[in-house]
């Protein structure tokens, strides 16, 4: 079995395994007297809990990625040259009827790469910088399984990932995938009294010419949170991302997310604020990358 066939399961199994132990720690966890609603949003992990019908939620958000390092293929830590982005996303999530809502999103991303890779046909460095609209996202998630006494939610979100994003070129680092992708998760959402987690896992299926070594990506979260106040429940999440690519050797990476989701529905209704930072712990063929994050959501 090969070294990434061992650090996929492992990462899946871990996940799996943090889930059984949340479990029996939080069902020994009392409830407290004073009931408080539990927001079931995270920073990087999905939920499933659909936007009620004929509400909407608008959320842009920020994020910036640095890395001055990099995993090989073996797994051994190795300097890179600067690697930063930074993202402006706006999301918008439309409810369509009893557990079924639709998303679409996109934004606006800066790139620098110091360590991009050498053009033997040129005989130059690629480019260095680049700038534009990244691609756009939409998708439909339908909670099929709804067991309010066991406060267990379970969903199935499928989509489409569109490449309106600019291409890489020899001037400019771009900002698309270059191709069009199919994208299915399976998203769970679960609460004892104020502990709250969630977890998801998804693929991504590359489709059309522009593909070329591209054959897939696989992500898993695992995202656990407690509700201290009615607007403050501080979290923390276990990302897992593998990319499949034919006559090159895969990538993968598992990070750490830290943050806070804070539901402001005292100062506005419908107000959330989420502000995390996510760093990259161990990986093969990727960078060792820190990003920090914030979003704002508006529902109404």
């Amino acid at each position: 079995m090969s070294i990434r066939s061992l650090f996929t399961i492992a990462a899946i199994s871990g996940c799996s395994l943090g889930l059984v132990m949340i479990d029996a720690a939080a069902q020994a966890t009392p409830v407290a007297a004073e009931e408080i609603t539990v927001e079931h949003g995270k920073i990087n992990t999905a939920d499933g809990s659909p936007v009620d019908p004929g509400h909407f939620e608008i959320e842009p958000s920020f994020s910036y990625t640095r890395a001055t390092r990099f995993w090989d293929a073996s797994g051994d830590s190795r300097d890179r040259g600067l690697f930063r982005e930074q993202d402006i996303g706006l999301s918008l999530t439309v409810g369509v009827v009893e557990n079924v809502d639709v998303n679409i999103s996109g934004g606006y991303s800066w790139l620098k790469d110091d360590d991009n890779n050498f053009d033997e046909d040129a005989g130059i460095w690629g480019p260095s910088t680049g700038e534009g609209f990244s691609d756009m996202a939409v998708s439909g998630r339908y909670r099929f399984y709804n067991n309010e006494e066991q406060h267990l939610e379970i969903a199935y979100i499928a989509g489409v990932t569109i490449p309106v994003g600019t291409d890489s070129d020899r001037s400019d680092i771009g900002t698309s995938q270059e191709f069009w992708s199919i994208d299915q998760t399976l998203v769970a959402s679960k609460d004892w009294g104020r502990w709250t987690v969630n977890g998801d896992i998804g693929f991504s299926l590359p489709i059309g010419d522009k593909r070329e070594n591209a054959r897939g990506s696989l992500n898993a979260d695992l995202a656990l949170g407690y509700q201290v106040l009615s607007w403050l429940q501080p979290m923390v999440e276990l990302n897992y991302g593998g990319d499949y690519l034919s006559d090159e050797d895969d990538g993968q990476a598992l990070a750490v997310t830290v943050g806070l989701v804070m539901p402001l529905d005292d100062v506005m209704e419908g107000l959330r604020v989420n502000v995390g930072a996510q760093q990259a712990v161990t990986g093969e063929n990727a960078d060792k990358a820190t990003t920090l994050s914030a979003a704002v959501k508006f529902a109404f």
